[in-house]
């Protein structure tokens, strides 16, 4: 079949949740299915879900990780909330839905979007057609897409990559050189056998190191420009995020990029300084 198996993953945040699920469901392409990963939220997130389920008329199934899937596969009218017994952050969470996904024989396309991001309604259409295009140019099914992210006010934030610069560590919308492209991991789009992320990336750096890991597996990174999304982006200067920022970053520089490490340390850590006087200021 050529389903697509779309992976949400939720913490904390049932209403943004809400809102992705309803962009999915108005695709004009059918044959998507939803699994919707509960990264073990603490507030009221999965009651808001079901009640919206609920009123939409879609059925919705519980499965407990690690066991798979029992019974009927699931219908274009279901969809299947898998509870995380922990929070491991955006690669493990993500991963419980890339073996499920995997474990079904069902799909033939991979979707990871964010929980709060809302697809355009031919995002679907315009991202299969735009990668059996590029299969059939490359001669090859290791092709993994990024697409055109959009601000709440219209306007295009990126077309599906970021740039890495390597001296500084700084995400560039330009290829300033040196610097490494990667497809930003609020949406990214690969067959159904695309390989696991790596789990050791909590929050933040996760879609750069599973760029390079899609790379390593002989994956093409290419862009589908005519699917678009809108992701609702904060601007609150969180300082906590920022610790897990500079740790996804050290993690990434010590598997890739050693020898940069000493310039690319002291850049960060003034940054974090700035935004924490910032922060204090704005107080």
């Amino acid at each position: 079949m050529n389903a697509t198996c779309i992976i949400v993953l939720n913490y904390n945040n049932g209403p943004k949740t809400v809102q992705c699920i309803s962009g999915i469901m108005k695709q004009t392409l059918p044959g998507y299915r939803i699994i919707l990963i509960d990264n073990h939220s603490t507030d009221d997130s999965l009651g808001v879900i079901q009640e919206f389920l609920l009123r939409a008329r879609l059925r919705f199934r519980f499965i407990e990780p690690p066991n798979g899937i029992t019974g009927a596969l699931p219908g274009p009218d279901e969809v299947l909330i898998v509870k995380s017994p922990r929070n491991g952050g955006y690669s493990c969470g993500n991963n419980i839905g890339i073996r499920l996904a995997a474990s079904l024989s069902l799909f033939r396309y991979l979707l990871i979007i964010n929980n709060d991001v809302v697809l355009k309604e031919t995002f679907l259409e315009e991202m299969v057609k735009r990668y059996e295009h590029l299969s059939r140019s490359f001669g090859t099914t290791r092709i993994a897409l990024g697409a055109t992210e959009l601000g709440e006010d219209g306007n295009v934030h990126h077309h599906g990559f970021h740039y890495i610069h390597l001296l500084t560590g700084i995400p560039l919308n330009l290829p300033v050189f040196p610097s490494f492209k990667y497809i930003v991991g609020s949406c990214i789009f690969t067959p159904i056998d695309a390989p696991l992320m790596d789990e050791s990336f909590f929050l933040y750096f996760d879609d750069t190191r599973y760029s390079k890991i899609l790379r390593s597996n002989g994956y093409i990174l290419e862009n589908s420009p005519g699917s678009s999304y809108i992701h609702s982006i904060g601007e609150t200067v969180n300082m906590g995020l920022q610790g897990y920022l500079f740790s996804g970053l050290l993690r990434f520089y010590r598997l890739h990029y050693p020898i940069l490490l000493p310039l690319v340390v002291p850049v960060r850590a003034l940054l974090i300084l700035y935004l924490f006087i910032k922060t204090r200021i704005l107080q």
